[in-house]
Parts: C-alpha cells; sequence; structure tokens
C-alpha cells in the first residue's frame, strides 16, 4: 500500500490556484465567525490540526487570541511564528484543553483523515465555549464529465471518508450535538471548464470564475464543506460520545 501524501510544508498562492484556495476557505471561515461575532478581539481561538500554522495567523490579524496543536512536531514549530502551538494529544484533546476551554475551535481539511470522525468533531463541540468551525472536502463538487473511463481510480489517497452538505449537516445535528448556523462557500470548479480558462488565459482568470460566477450558481458544488456550528441546546454529551 502506497504512502498518503503529507501536507506541503511550503505553499504558493500565486503560482498554484489549488495553494491560494487553502488560504481561501480559512479567510471565509473566518469571515462567516465575524459575520455572527463582529468583533472577534477578544475571542480565543484554537486551530485543531494548525498545519503550517495560517490560520492562526489569519485570526492574530483580526485581534483574536490563538492556540494551535497538530500531531506533526514540524507544523508545530512552523506554526510557533504565530503564536502559541502544541503537539496534540489526539486520544484526549478534551483532556489536554479542557472543556468550555476556547471560544472558537476551528478544524480545516482535518477530519476527513481521522479514522473517527464523529468521535473528533464531539470533543470539537466539547473544548469550544461559542462555535465549531470545520471544512471539509465536499463529495459533491463538480465532476469531470467528458472523461469516459477511470472513474474508479484512488483519489485523495489520505482521506478516509468524505460528506456533502446534508450528510454533514446529518453527522453534525443529528449525532454531534450542534447544529448549523450557516454555511460558507469558497470556490466551484467546473470542469472542464475551469481548466480551459486556467490554460488559455491564466490562474487569475480562473480564481475570478471560480469564485465569481461559478460560486455564485453552483455554491453548493464549491470545494468545501465550510460550516459555523455551535452547540445545540438540547445536546446530550454523555448519550451523544460514541467513546
Amino acid at each position: 500500500m502506497s504512502e498518503s501524501k503529507h501536507l506541503p510544508y511550503e505553499i504558493n498562492p500565486k503560482k498554484d490556484r489549488n495553494h491560494y484556495y487553502e488560504t481561501l476557505w480559512k479567510e471565509v471561515a473566518l469571515d462567516l465567525l465575524q459575520k455572527h461575532e463582529p468583533d472577534v478581539s477578544e475571542l480565543t481561538l484554537l486551530d485543531y490540526g494548525c498545519g503550517r500554522g495560517e490560520t492562526m495567523d489569519l485570526a492574530a490579524r483580526r485581534g483574536m487570541k490563538c492556540v494551535g496543536t497538530d500531531l506533526d512536531p514540524h507544523c508545530v514549530e512552523l506554526a510557533e511564528k504565530f503564536g502559541e502551538a502544541k503537539v496534540l494529544d489526539v486520544e484526549d484533546p478534551v483532556g489536554q484543553f479542557g472543556e468550555n476551554s476556547f471560544d472558537v475551535v476551528v478544524c480545516f481539511h482535518v477530519l476527513e483523515h481521522v479514522p473517527r470522525p464523529l468521535e473528533t468533531l464531539i470533543q470539537l463541540r466539547k473544548i469550544a465555549r461559542k462555535y465549531v468551525i470545520v471544512a471539509v472536502p465536499n463529495l459533491s463538487r463538480s465532476r469531470d464529465f467528458i472523461r469516459r473511463r477511470n472513474w474508479d481510480i484512488p483519489v485523495n489517497e489520505g482521506h478516509l471518508q468524505s460528506w456533502d452538505h446534508s450528510h454533514w449537516r446529518n453527522m453534525a445535528e443529528n449525532h454531534a450535538g450542534l447544529e448549523v448556523l450557516e454555511w460558507g462557500f469558497d470556490a466551484t470548479v467546473v470542469l472542464p471548464i475551469s481548466n480551459i480558462i486556467l490554460k488559455i488565459f491564466g490562474q487569475r482568470a480562473a480564481i475570478r470564475l471560480e469564485t465569481g460566477l461559478f460560486r455564485r450558481l453552483w455554491p453548493y458544488g464549491s470545494i468545501s464543506v465550510i460550516s459555523l456550528m455551535r452547540e445545540r441546546k438540547d445536546a446530550s454529551q454523555d448519550a451523544e460520545d460514541p467513546s
């Protein structure tokens, strides 16, 4: 079995639009938070799976007090440029950080990699005082319907599961004790049109189209399922926790 690709330790958003979108979904999620909490300057934030630390940087620029955590010690070192960062105790993150210890817990493009995403989502809910914000790859993002074969080849070999918006809502609201307050949408890639625009007119034109017209026409086909959530008032932590 081949090893899955690791998160790159460096990205270049100016040259690679996929790298550009790695920053975009973080910005969209934080904009969504600020829509519901206009003054975020006093909020604390835990970035669960902080990677290189870009979310910590973006949140700190908005005045938030940030802590990052990741399994990879090198990612923790990279994230320390933007604030406090710790190696994650994946077996007991609630014990590591404490219940209701951060106003906001964010987790961007991480849950698709973990073997028990529901358990992890419940743990995030327990750590958060106010909001949980999650972004995961969108299973319903547009497909290339011109392609006639190789539909069943493995993709995203580091991913263990995936969701569309309806299945994410089901897991979050019916099983994890959360309620989805609002969705965020990053960019909608429409193949093969996006690749044709990219080849002929370049990256800037493709980004304008995918974050403009395509996103307006097909928001639920966007790259990420981005959800701003809070704990349901009737959530029963003991009954819902599968551990």
